[in-house]
């Protein structure tokens, strides 16, 4: 057997440099080079786009808690 992909997670205009999996929940969250971070099912629904303010325009790093907490570090 070879791994296959589940899903193809859609919605960025850049490209994605950032990316954060809680497979407890069943989210994917993926930051693009400019743009909002997008928060996806594992499956690949898309459930909401996080804009960050005008001096957020460039995310980095993400991390999402167990609990459903999200931290995003700009550049």
């Amino acid at each position: 057997d070879y791994p296959a992909p589940r899903a193809v997670l859609t919605g960025h205009d850049h490209e994605v440099v950032c990316v954060s999996v809680c497979a407890e929940l069943g989210l994917v969250i993926s930051g693009a080079k400019e743009g909002p971070c997008l928060v996806h099912t594992i499956t690949g629904d898309l459930l909401r786009a996080l804009e960050g303010t005008e001096n957020c325009l460039y995310p980095r790093l993400i991390s999402v808690s167990s609990e459903g907490h999200c931290i995003i570090y700009y550049e």
